[in-house]
């Protein structure tokens, strides 16, 4: 038989484990993850960013789609950084104001 009060239990969130390594991914980076590739491959680059990170395997060409999450447990090490964003651009995507343009003169 049950008793009369409630459950009382509460839930304790546990830390997720992640590795910190890939918190900033841009288009052009080289990452190495954890696990080898099917063709064998460790190594992937950065064809798209968004709410899912676009990879292409540099051994075989395949393509995959991870979101952030996934990505960052499986990401063991960033191998090259891609080309730098022009720094207007950054501070728009960073909520600076956009930058002034000369057509409304």
């Amino acid at each position: 038989m049950r008793s009369a009060r409630p459950c009382t239990a509460r839930t304790v969130a546990r830390p997720t484990r992640t590795s910190g390594v890939v918190l900033d991914v841009r288009v052009g980076d080289v990452l190495r993850l954890r696990r080898k590739h099917p063709c064998g491959g460790f190594d992937w680059d950065v064809v798209r960013v968004g709410a899912d990170i676009g990879l292409r395997c540099r051994e075989c060409g395949r393509r995959v789609l991870m979101d952030r999450p996934t990505l960052r447990r499986r990401a063991r090490e960033l191998l090259e950084r891609g080309p730098a964003l022009d720094p207007a651009i950054e501070a728009a995507l960073n909520g600076g104001a956009p930058p002034a343009s000369d057509a409304a003169e």
